[in-house]
């Protein structure tokens, strides 16, 4: 993803900004913070962290169930928990 906020720092004009969306998951009973992680990587990249705002995901089409010991998601009856019910939208920009 590095590579990506690098390019997209390139591509935008002064003033430019940039947005991601990206969830928050759990993994093998570890929590994985991906939006905490985004933002920081975006402020590597030179952009300066604008907002990042929180939202709930109501119903979605996605694959919405993991299997808690392997991470992988699974249909409802084998999953354990429920996968990316808020999604955070990451800003950044580059002035």
């Amino acid at each position: 993803m590095e590579e990506v906020f690098d390019e997209s720092f390139r591509i935008l004009k002064h003033g430019g900004r940039c947005c991601y969306v990206i969830g928050d998951t759990k993994l093998k009973g570890i929590n994985v913070l991906n939006a905490e992680a985004f933002a920081e990587s975006l402020q590597y990249s030179g952009f300066k962290f604008d907002r990042l705002i929180k939202r709930e995901i109501p119903s979605k089409i996605l694959p919405q169930k993991r299997d808690e010991k392997t991470g992988r998601f699974a249909n409802s009856l084998e999953a354990n928990y429920e996968a990316y019910s808020i999604e955070y939208v990451i800003i950044g920009l580059k002035e």
